[in-house]
């Protein structure tokens, strides 16, 4: 469907308000009978309806719902006897997340750009690493990290 613009939009109801005006002073000018005043007013009331129905159709969004293929979520989940500190990288975009699970605990990155990230688990206050390696999000996909 076309879209309109809303300056257009606005000049059809102008548009048609000066009609169902003009028509309702030239059906008062020929008769002075009120059923018949009434009933044009009702005419002409109608006719703005039909046109802001006929301008106002809905519009596609510019952008559909639900997920974009260039994005997912990434939740990490504890299952060690401690807390823990996950660093996270996107190798393209060099974005830096950090993340702290707590004991049996589940924290996300929600949204997180698709692509390989590379990780870093460390205990919090510790600047040994646990573990490093890098894992691969794909749009949509949704992944849960499970940590022993």
């Amino acid at each position: 469907m076309n879209k309109i613009s809303s300056p257009l939009k606005a000049l059809f109801i102008s548009l048609a308000c000066c009609v169902a005006l003009a028509q309702n002073a030239w059906s008062q000018a020929q008769t002075p009978s009120t059923n018949s005043t009434n009933n044009t007013v009702i005419e002409g009331g109608k006719l703005v309806v039909e046109l802001i129905k006929a301008i106002g159709v809905k519009k596609d969004p510019d952008h559909p719902g639900g997920c974009k293929d260039s994005y997912a979520d990434l939740c990490i989940e504890n299952q060690s006897s401690g807390t823990i500190s996950v660093s996270l990288l996107h190798r393209d975009s060099k974005e830096v997340r950090e993340v702290v699970v707590m004991t049996a605990g589940k924290e996300c990155c929600l949204q997180a750009k698709a692509g390989v990230w590379t990780y870093d688990l460390k205990i919090p206050g510790n600047p040994l690493s646990l573990r490093k390696g890098d894992l691969k999000l794909e749009g949509c996909n949704n992944m849960v990290m499970s940590i022993k």
